[in-house]
């Protein structure tokens, strides 16, 4: 065995020996898990992937801000600025900084966002999906017809290799821009041997240009608001299959106060149950509930009219005005309804 490959079986060693603590706590989470949301393989690559492209971009910029803008001169920034490969994805996935909530939680969206556009392609057509939203650029009203056409121009933009997740900067959030910003700022600092406040300074400007309202999601939110307000007879019930599932989620966060985010979140839950009542609330007729619930499960199960009408429209409606509130007040409202159970218990 030659010096070079035993270097890398004795970094490989230590670097596991620092890990080893860890093991357990990741095989107890595969062996216990607290939901019955199941994460496939594709999913975790997918989610892997897409993390990686973003952090890179959000890198590049930083990059780009700090020797173009601030005249910061610096090999590795001046790469990286002119395209060349991120440096902090190792260190931070390394780091743990990446594990909080926020950053997961998004993860997961995109991940399960990815799902349900291949569960889409295996029912209608490429060519097809893409041409549902074409529809509205004859709309009667020249200001859904703009709309439409500023959501078909930001898809266009933002579209990703095939079985790839998209990823803009455009689309994300101002809050999750700033998770990802910071940490990466922190690596390129330690990576580049610059002053942090040199690189600080280039993420503030980063933050302060930040404009989302360009992305799919608003250009896919203002459409449905105006689809909401327009009420005509052939566009009352959102459909995947009708509208794309970017303005069906859209249209369906519209109708039920929830957001886009949360109804993706509640289709990869077992038999989606609560999309079930989201639907049921938004008083979906029962063949567009069952005929939706066809194109968006991913295993065998079935949504029958019967079941469906069994799902009361009021408490359904009381559901999902609670899920709308904000996600701190129901926090604290699990965690006052348990010390509650627990006062009366004693």
């Amino acid at each position: 065995m030659d010096g070079t490959k035993q270097n890398d079986i004795i970094r490989h060693a230590i670097a596991m020996a620092d890990k080893a603590a860890f093991v357990a706590n990741d095989f107890a989470q595969a062996l216990f898990p607290k939901t019955d949301v199941v994460f496939n393989d594709r999913m975790r690559s997918n989610a892997r992937q897409y993390l990686r492209s973003v952090l890179g971009q959000i890198e590049m910029r930083i990059c780009q801000i700090a020797t173009q803008d601030l005249g910061v001169s610096q090999d590795m920034l001046l790469t990286i600025g002119q395209g060349g490969d991120g440096q902090s994805f190792a260190m931070l996935e390394r780091s743990g900084l990446l594990n909080t909530a926020e950053i997961v939680q998004h993860l997961f969206v995109k991940a399960q966002q990815s799902e349900l556009a291949a569960r889409l392609l295996q029912k209608i057509s490429q060519e097809d999906l893409e041409s549902t939203l074409t529809r509205h650029l004859d709309h009667a009203d020249p200001v859904v017809a703009e709309a439409a056409m500023g959501l078909l121009v930001a898809q266009s933009k933002s579209s990703g290799a095939a079985n790839e997740i998209a990823a803009s900067l455009a689309d994300l959030s101002p809050e999750i821009v700033y998770a990802f910003a910071w940490p990466v700022t922190a690596a390129l600092a330690r990576l580049s041997g610059l002053p942090g406040a040199q690189l600080q300074q280039a993420t503030e400007r980063l933050l302060a240009a930040h404009d989302e309202s360009a992305g799919v999601a608003r250009k896919a939110e203002r459409l449905a608001q105006l689809l909401d307000q327009a009420k005509t007879e052939t566009d009352s019930i959102p459909h995947p299959m009708r509208d794309g599932l970017t303005l069906f989620v859209a249209r369906l966060a519209q109708k039920s106060g929830l957001t886009s985010d949360q109804i993706i979140s509640f289709t990869a839950e077992p038999n989606m149950a609560r999309f079930v009542v989201v639907m049921r609330a938004a008083d979906f007729p029962v063949q567009d509930a069952l005929s939706i619930f066809a194109a968006l499960d991913g295993g065998d199960h079935i949504l029958t009219a019967a079941t469906y009408g069994e799902v009361d429209r009021d408490r359904s409606l009381a559901l999902v005005s609670r899920w709308a509130s904000t996600h701190a007040y129901q926090n604290a409202e699990r965690v006052l309804s348990r010390a509650y159970l627990s006062d009366q218990a004693e």
